[in-house]
């Protein structure tokens, strides 16, 4: 594992599918919006948005309720893919303004950055670094209905487009993330934190309630949720919370039964092909929790 990194904050681009406060959406992005808020060693210099957990204008509007509630309307928000390339455009006008200072951290499908990479390929070029919550690299989704993981398979040529850019990379999957889960009782506990605690708690209650009526056989989505965005959010300050390893990624695009699946290769043979990102392999879930519950505890 790596180290937590020392130096000043990490400034970042926040791109997200927000769904919390919408009913029976996803609420993982918005933890990951909190905690990057709450994380001294981040600066969320702009939050871009993408249709994906719902339509763009809605995680445009929800974007912007939450920060209201979190106290942090001076962060600007801008709408992107599929309705405009506003997003797309913005990324690319931040980050060649200044070449290395800009981490871009992506939690919804890849589609603004996509279309930013082809606007200015020099994107990846000038990034500081990518982290994505995207992918399932060391297991599978085992749903037919949606074979890659939810971000892929929303737009894998997106996907693809991003890791065939040459930007400096890291992939946080299902896999991994997973393994990192709020329970009831968490939520319980965050109620009396703050007013986001008391919006968390009842969308976490909420979302959790949805799991388990969609997926009554899945074992693990009874009782918890899992924290996928805010994991990738994590590790931009503490790359050590999980295990990292060279790889090739490639994301079926065409496949009629595989659709947005993500090939690694891990390089183990002999003249293996160029490592084109790191994929995260494993996690150190109750450091996570600690820094997680921690960070979200203090929110006002």
């Amino acid at each position: 594992m790596g180290e937590p990194l020392t130096h000043g904050p990490v400034r970042i681009v926040l791109d997200t599918d927000l769904g919390m406060g919408a009913p029976g959406s996803d609420i993982d992005d918005g933890f990951a919006l909190a905690l990057a808020l709450a994380e001294p060693g981040v600066v969320v210099e702009v939050v871009t948005t993408v249709g994906g957990n719902s339509d763009v204008e809605t995680s445009t509007r929800l974007t912007r309720d939450l920060l209201a509630v979190l106290g942090r309307t001076d962060v600007p928000v801008v709408t992107g893919a599929p309705a405009v390339d506003d997003a797309a455009e913005e990324i690319v006008r931040r980050v060649r303004a200044e070449p290395g200072e800009l981490t871009i951290v992506a939690i919804g499908p890849l589609t603004n950055l996509a279309r930013a990479l082809a606007l200015d390929p020099e994107v990846a070029r000038d990034v500081r670094e990518v982290v994505v919550m995207g992918g399932v690299f060391l297991g599978q989704t085992n749903v037919a209905a949606m074979p890659g993981e939810y971000n892929f398979w929303c737009d894998p040529a997106a996907a693809q487009a991003v890791l065939d850019s040459g930007a400096p990379l890291r992939l946080v999957g299902l896999d991994v993330t997973r393994q990192v889960r709020l329970t009831r009782a968490d939520a319980d506990a965050l109620a009396g934190a703050g007013e986001f605690g008391r919006v968390a708690a009842a969308a976490t209650h909420g979302w959790i309630d949805f799991q388990e009526r969609v997926k009554p056989h899945e074992e693990i989505e009874q009782g918890s949720c899992a924290l996928h965005d805010p994991l990738a959010v994590a590790v931009v300050t503490r790359p050590d919370l999980v295990t990292w390893k060279p790889a090739h990624v490639a994301v079926e695009t065409q496949g009629r039964v595989t659709r947005g699946v993500a090939v690694a290769d891990l390089l183990m043979w002999a003249d293996p092909p160029t490592p084109n990102c790191l994929i995260a392999t494993d996690v150190d879930a109750d450091a996570f929790r600690a820094v997680f519950l921690g960070r979200i505890a203090g929110l006002p």
